[in-house]
């Protein structure tokens, strides 16, 4: 798997949708590798990070970016991360991403504007 290939894939796929979107849509180019919950979770988190640096998105919590640089924010995410990803339902809706995910996405336009998901 080649993340620099997957990140414009990803962004291209996932523009202007939410957190849960995103992981969806990195499942479905995944889907013909065998991969755990956590290598998964290790590629989300990675593409996240890719797309922030790039400057395509940031992530915020009640209407404000979270503060620190790219790698504190995913670690922010990465420590609040399901341990049983069955039952806080990843693979289904996407329920973690709604209710227990410490942050969402605001993706940046070309022209600096900013879409809140």
């Amino acid at each position: 798997m080649n993340i620099e290939k997957l990140c414009p894939v990803v962004l291209s796929s996932s523009f202007g949708l939410s957190m849960g979107s995103i992981w969806q849509h990195l499942g479905v180019e995944l889907s013909k590798l065998a991969m755990s919950n956590e290598e998964r979770a290790e590629v989300f988190l990675e593409v996240l990070r890719r797309l922030m640096l790039d400057g395509n998105l940031k992530l915020a919590s009640n209407g404000k970016c979270l503060s620190g640089d790219v790698n504190e924010q995913i670690d922010v995410l990465k420590h609040a991360w399901p341990i049983c990803p069955e039952e806080d339902d990843l693979d289904g809706f996407g329920f973690w991403f709604l209710t227990g995910a410490p942050a969402g996405v605001v993706w940046l336009t070309s022209d600096g504007q900013e879409i809140w998901t």
